[in-house]
């Protein structure tokens, strides 16, 4: 699974259906590398292999630990922010024995560009125990030019090919099925139409990679056409190359979009397509969405014939009441099936066709659901835990998860969102499904 935003960005995901998450400006350098090296015309810069160094592990981290993701009961990754230090730093870590000691594999920094004044970090996909791929966007303040530095490694952190693209991340990660493949959706050739979203480029474009991302090739491409009289980030393309757009791939040659996109009456719309020959063309899926229905995510598939789309629903104000409609399918995308459920569970750890464990996102952040009999029926627990808020959560089995958790109260601006020097921010674990929580590490803003 993707983990799309691995920063600490407050995203309300109810808000985020209604009107789209804003794009995000503020971009990163890297700490690592000296020189970007000479540009080919597929847009890519000079390809370089990075090594991880030979830091230990440890169990006392620096920063504000996000981005939990455990690949099985003793392999996972994490990204730690370290919003107290100098230069904003990011590390991207992985653990080897159930979370008890992380090791840095790779480091990056953020730093202010131009544009929304929000922070974003290395935005990962950690694809496997082996697998995983770290997008750092980068600002040039002379040219008002973005480009994007992407970091491949398969083999488990131990080295990282990195690679340039002349072309700026949007929302959705780039992506590798497996050591080779891979593939990245980006806003390119500078300046943008709109003079107000110079991070919008002229085209939408979708590229794709076929050695481990030494080198990217444009297989698709579309104008970045406002389809609002007003500025407004998901407004900005054709579909289903859009700033919206959510990616996934299954295979070398099986991908997704999907996305909730304008009219230009400024009503809004859901849509989902599929490619088969590695992204050079798509096609809609026939599927019923409603029309007050907002995919934040792409398909999640469990093999290559079982899958799942989430996407968030709403009635009519006052009474507004957030649920979710699960789409599955069983033949590889052709047909979906809808189950309703009354609540928001679109950031669930859906775990396969079965179960699924999902934080709730209304009320007490304590709060939680459970499913075992594919999505129909959830039973809704409370985390006994002495800390205020769980800030995210992975679990790999329906009794074995982990969960981070903190005592701060009240979201406040950026950077950290209230988190201050000294602050604690706990990495938990459960063996019992949710019913009781051990502490087993943590890290230190």
């Amino acid at each position: 699974m993707s983990d799309a935003y691995t920063t600490k960005v407050s995203k309300d995901p109810q808000q985020s259906s209604i009107t789209s998450i804003s794009m995000i400006v503020l971009i990163l350098s890297l700490f690592i590398l000296s020189s970007c090296g000479i540009q080919h015309n597929t847009g890519s810069q000079s390809s370089t292999l990075v090594t991880s160094g030979s830091q230990p592990a440890t169990s006392t981290l620096t920063g504000d630990l996000t981005g939990l993701h455990m690949i099985n009961a003793t392999v996972g990754w994490a990204v730690s922010w370290d919003i107290a230090g100098t230069g904003n730093s990011y590390h991207i870590l992985r653990t080897t024995d159930a979370g008890v000691h992380w090791k840095v594999v790779l480091q990056c920094a953020s730093t202010q560009g131009a544009g929304k004044g929000f922070i974003v970090g290395c935005v990962t996909d950690f694809h496997s125990a082996s697998v995983a791929t770290v997008l750092a966007p980068e600002f040039d303040s002379a040219t008002q030019e973005s480009q994007s530095r992407i970091f491949h490694t398969s083999d488990s952190g131990q080295t990282w090919q990195s690679s340039v693209v002349k072309a700026r991340y949007i929302e959705t990660p780039a992506v590798f099925v497996d050591a080779l493949h891979g593939w990245f959706l980006a806003t390119d050739h500078f300046p943008g139409y709109d003079p107000g979203s110079a991070y919008i480029g002229k085209e939408i474009a979708l590229y794709r990679s076929v050695d481990g991302g030494k080198s990217w090739q444009r297989v698709a491409s579309g104008p970045a056409t406002s389809q609002l009289p007003v500025t407004s980030d998901d407004a900005y393309g054709i579909v289903p190359l859009t700033a919206a757009t959510r990616m996934q791939f299954v295979t070398a040659t099986t991908g997704w979009f999907a996305g909730t996109s304008f009219h230009k009456d400024q009503s809004e719309f859901s849509w989902l397509y599929v490619t088969h020959d590695a992204g050079t063309t798509w096609q809609q899926v026939d599927i019923s969405l409603p029309q007050q229905a907002a995919l934040l995510w792409p398909p999640r598939f469990f093999t290559q014939q079982d899958g799942l789309l989430s996407a968030l629903t709403s009635g009519p104000a006052p009474q507004y009441a957030p649920g979710t409609l699960l789409y599955a399918t069983h033949d590889g995308g052709l047909t979906w099936t809808a189950t309703a459920v009354p609540f928001d569970v679109t950031n669930g750890e859906f775990l396969n066709m079965n179960d699924a464990w999902a934080l709730a996102v209304n009320g007490n952040d304590k709060a939680f659901y459970t499913t075992s009999d594919g999505w129909r029926h959830w039973t809704k627990g409370h985390m006994d835990v002495t800390f205020n808020t769980i800030s995210g959560f992975s679990f790999v089995s329906p009794g074995l998860g982990w969960a981070l958790a903190y005592n701060r109260t009240r979201s406040l601006p950026e950077p950290g969102g209230g988190l201050r020097k000294g602050d604690i921010i706990a990495l938990l674990k459960t063996t019992d499904g949710g019913q009781s929580w051990q502490e087993i590490g943590h890290s230190v803003v």
